[in-house]
Formats: C-alpha cells, sequence, structure tokens
C-alpha cells in the first residue's frame, strides 16, 4: 500500500486491538469539509510512550454542516479548539470529534485548531496494523516510527480520516532532545534550538498528499545524500540511516538511482522532482510514506539481485501518492500497479523467461480468488485485507497486456498516470481505469473487468475431447462457462512435423481444434489468463 509494504508471501494481518480502519462512508458533516491543509506540532515522550501537540486544519465547506467532525482516536484527550482562532464548543463521541459550526461562509477559507494529548497505540505488528513503534537503537538512543495505513492517520492526530481528501500540503513540526533527529515529508525548513537541548525540526511539502502518508521518524540518524540524475534531471535524495546501518547506505541510494529511473521511464517522470526522494530506516519493515518511505529491510535482497522492498515502497510515489484512489474499493490500483511493475523491472533487467517465472511463481501461486479485489463501495481498508490486490491486481494487467496488446497497455498505463481526473489531486478510480482502457484499445471490455475484478471467482474453461479418424486424430471443443465471456486463449501441441503453437479465440460456444492423436494440447503454457479448466 498501506502501504505497507507488502511482501509477495506474506498475508495481511488482522488488526490486533485496534477497532478502526481507514476509509468507508462519508458523514454529511465530513463530506462538507474540503481540508486542504495540515500544520502539525508535535512532541513525544519516549518514557511515557505519549504524543500531543496542536493540529491546525485549513479547510473550505462546500455546504453547511451541522457541526466540524474531525477522526481522533478515543484514547486521546482533547483540551481545546478554536476555529479561526475563537475557542468553540466541542465534545467527542468514540473515534470522532465534533465542534461547533459558528456560521461558516461558503467556499472560503478557514481553520480548525485543535489541542491533544494521549497515549497512542502501540504497532502489534507494523506495519500491517497501526500505532507507534518505540524501540532503541543500538547506540541506546530513542527509535520511533508510526504506521497508519490500515487503521488510519487519525490514530496519532486529529484529521479528516478518509482516503478522498488529499490536502494540498503540509507542515511538520516536530520537537525532540539533542542529538535526537527527525526524517519527514518534503523538504527540511530549519532546525530550531528551543533551549533544554531541545530542537524542532520542521518539515514541509508543498505538494497534494493522503492524510496516511503524512508521517516522520525520530531517531539518532546520520544522513547520507547526494544528487541523482533521474533521465537527466537532478534529484536531491537522502537516506537518514542509524549508525549501526550506514555500511551499506551509498549501495542503497545507487539501487534507488536505478530504480527511479526504471519508473521514470515507464511511467512518467518523478512526481516529487521539486522536493526529494527521501528514505528513513525504521524499526518495522516499511511503508510508502510520501517522498520519505520508511525502509526496515537491512540491505536483503532477492534471489535474482534487486531490493524488493525499496523497489515496491518506491513505486507507490507514482502508483498511490501521485495517483491515488479516493475509495479504497480501488486499492488495486495502487498495490496491483506496482506489482506488476516489479514483473516489468523483472523483464528488463533479467529477460522475457523471468517475467513469465515472475507472474507464474510469484503471482499466480498466491492468488486466493476469496474475495473480490473491487469490494463494494464505500470500503473500509479492512475489506482489502487480501493479498488478491498485490497478485490477481498484478495479474489483471498482465491479462490485459496479452489481450490488448504490450504496446496499448504500457501507454495507457503512462497516459493514466498524469490524464486529467474527475476528481481532484489526481485521484481517481477502477472506473475510470476501465473507461481509458476500452478508449486506447477498441474494445468493449465489461465481460473481462466484471469477471476478474467484480467477482472472486475466476473464469471456467472447459475442455472436451473426441477420437476420430480411426483413432489417428483427436478434436479438441473449449468454451468458457460464463456467459458473454471471449477470453483467447493461446495452446501449444506436436504436429506432424514440429511443435505448433495457436491462439484461439474462445467464446462461451464450442471452439474446436483438431490435433494428432499421439499429441498433448497444452493450454495456456506461458500462463496469460487466469482460469480453472473442467474436462469433460
Amino acid at each position: 500500500m498501506i502501504r505497507l509494504c507488502i511482501h509477495p508471501v506474506l498475508l495481511l494481518s488482522v488488526v490486533l486491538g485496534l477497532k478502526t480502519s481507514s476509509g468507508g462512508p462519508l458523514t454529511k458533516n465530513q463530506a462538507a469539509m474540503d481540508v486542504h491543509h495540515y500544520e502539525l506540532q508535535i512532541e513525544m515522550d519516549s518514557e511515557k510512550k505519549t504524543i500531543g501537540g496542536t493540529v491546525t486544519i485549513s479547510f473550505i465547506l462546500k455546504r453547511p454542516p451541522r457541526r466540524l467532525e474531525i477522526d481522533l482516536l478515543s484514547s486521546y484527550s482533547v483540551s481545546n479548539t478554536w476555529v479561526n482562532e475563537k475557542p468553540m464548543v466541542f465534545f467527542k463521541r468514540g473515534n470522532k470529534l465534533f465542534i461547533e459550526n459558528p456560521g461558516l461562509d461558503l467556499n472560503k477559507s478557514h481553520s480548525l485548531k485543535i489541542s491533544y494529548k494521549g497515549r497512542p497505540p502501540e504497532a502489534i505488528n507494523p506495519p500491517w496494523d497501526g500505532g507507534i513503534t518505540w524501540e532503541t537503537s543500538q547506540d541506546g538512543y530513542p527509535w520511533i516510527a508510526i504506521s497508519c495505513q490500515q487503521n488510519g492517520a487519525h490514530i496519532w492526530y486529529p484529521c479528516k480520516e478518509h482516503p478522498s481528501d488529499k490536502p494540498d500540503s503540509v507542515d511538520i513540526y516536530v520537537t525532540v532532545s539533542e542529538p535526537l533527529k527527525v526524517a519527514g515529508n518534503g523538504l527540511l525548513q530549519g532546525i530550531v534550538n528551543i533551549g533544554n537541548r531541545m530542537e524542532t525540526w520542521h518539515w514541509k511539502s508543498q505538494y497534494p498528499i493522503s492524510t496516511y502518508n503524512i508521517n516522520f521518524a525520530i531517531g539518532n540518524f546520520e544522513t547520507v545524500s547526494r544528487r541523482g540524475l533521474i533521465q537527466g534531471k537532478p534529484l536531491y535524495m537522502e537516506f537518514h540511516v542509524l549508525p549501526e546501518s550506514k555500511n551499506g547506505a551509498e549501495n542503497l541510494l545507487d539501487k534507488a538511482e536505478e530504480y527511479l529511473n526504471f519508473y521514470a521511464d515507464q511511467f512518467g517522470s518523478y512526481p516529487w522532482i521539486k522536493e526529494k526522494f527521501g528514505i528513513v530506516e525504521t524499526p518495522y519493515w516499511g511503508m510508502e510514506h510520501q517522498t520519505m518511505i520508511a525502509y526496515g529491510n537491512k540491505y536483503k535482497n532477492t534471489q535474482l539481485g534487486y531490493d524488493f522492498l525499496l523497489f515496491h515502497e518506491m513505486g507507490h510515489e507514482w502508483w498511490g501518492n501521485y495517483l491515488s484512489v479516493s475509495d479504497w474499493a480501488d486499492f488495486w490500483i495502487h498495490e496491483g500497479f506496482v506489482t506488476y511493475a516489479e514483473a516489468l523491472y523483472v523483464e528488463k533487467k533479467y529477460g522475457l523467461g523471468a517475467y513469465h517465472a515472475f507472474i507464474r511463481d510469484r503471482c499466480r501461486k498466491n492468488i486466493s480468488n476469496k474475495h473480490p479485489i473491487c469490494p463494494s463501495k464505500p470500503a473500509t481498508m479492512e475489506a482489502t485485507q487480501d493479498n488478491d490486490v498485490y497478485y490477481k491486481g498484478a495479474y489483471v494487467l498482465h491479462m490485459l497486456r496479452f489481450l490488448i496488446g504490450e504496446e496499448t497497455l504500457n501507454n495507457t498505463l503512462k497516459e493514466y498516470i498524469t490524464m486529467p481526473k474527475r476528481r481532484p489531486n489526481n485521484q481517481t478510480s477502477t472506473q475510470e481505469f476501465i473507461e481509458l482502457i476500452e478508449e486506447n484499445s477498441g474494445l468493449a471490455l465489461g465481460w473481462f473487468f466484471d469477471q476478474y475484478l467484480y467477482t472472486k471467482d475466476i473464469p471456467t474453461l472447459n475442455m472436451k475431447t473426441k477420437i476420430y479418424h480411426n483413432g489417428k486424430k483427436q478434436f479438441i471443443d473449449l468454451w468458457w462457462s460464463e456467459a458473454g465471456f471471449i477470453l483467447p486463449v493461446e495452446v501449444q501441441y506436436r504436429g506432424l512435423f514440429d511443435m505448433e503453437h495457436i491462439t484461439i479465440n474462445v467464446s462461451d460456444k464450442p471452439t474446436g481444434i483438431s490435433i494428432p492423436a499421439t499429441s498433448t494440447l497444452e493450454l495456456d503454457p506461458l500462463n496469460w489468463v487466469l482460469f480453472s479448466l473442467k474436462k469433460h
């Protein structure tokens, strides 16, 4: 995603302890509010394991709400709220904070300031469940990281917690004791010494950003940095790494520069070129926090020799952070597209055979078909816990490559990233993707997407064999069980003189092929299509 960084063989864990999930239906109060900016002023106490401070939310109202409604975990106490600098009456109910609406004008900028404090949930299995990870580095200093995509950003700061509302920008102020450092989104604006060996770090991003991507990490970091070249353009790159892990940091940035160039060539220029590409070492595996990805992979490589975690989380800078969905029902666009991008990288680096092996061994073998990868809207993040959003999502793109052609698919993915969207801040939906695919391919593909996205079951391919011509030949009929399904299937068999490779346009009506009786018909030898086989 979340996310998350999800490794191909791991299932998302259930949320332990936290009874809240990001997304779902918006209330009328929240639908009326459009957030444009967050300013977070945060202090964390690693001994007491508390967090607190003030959060200022800049917003406009599109219609009059009964009250201003903000998400914040019930365990936090709120001391004061202000609307446009005036103290306001508020009350809490569950994980909601309600502030009286003093008759605010519509379509004008307003500010809501909230002062809060409390003990945040500790992440039991980060990043798959949300909370704070309180660790200590080898030199004895606190090492603190936040993960919140699964449960929502409101588990650590007050916000409008919903994927549909991306603020235009964010300022993050975090106060820590020396010599601790803070790594956050965007660019470092400054470090202010406030006395008593305390410093306030100010990070700012001027790009739209999802609430769960607003993040920071604290540790006794050293910063390894460089100016990289991405498609010939300079990009500031930095890695905030613990002293015990510094050996290997330069090599990781080498890999990052290579991977960034691959993504830029494949999908378009790096979205945050005016800020940075950042990495921070975290005590959990990883997460795609915008311009400062969490990295805890300890420089491990796949058997092929690349760093999966770095590659995956980096891919979310395009798919998930820049182009993002407004409802978690479309979450497969974040994760499935990045997983497919990994297959394309494997192909470029190691060849077409490695690509097909990736699809077969990494993707196909890990598809469960327990739930549709596009659940009903509005969906919570909890509804997308099945790993099929990764593997089946990638397989959908793999099948489209077979169905509409590699060039058409590649061009469509690149166009999809930057084309104008119906929603602001480059937010999209599955339907918008389907419309683009159909427009660029010239095909009506509702039958395809209905089967693979909106139902859990894969189609059934029927096969019926009949021997004829005095036992010298066999006639094989193929057809799909699903009405209106017309997906072609590649087959191969040994003919009279050599191996024959044929693509058969299979529909829901029997289509036959005649082959020698001594031969065996191999269906879909390159694993282009997801199906179950029924022999008659």
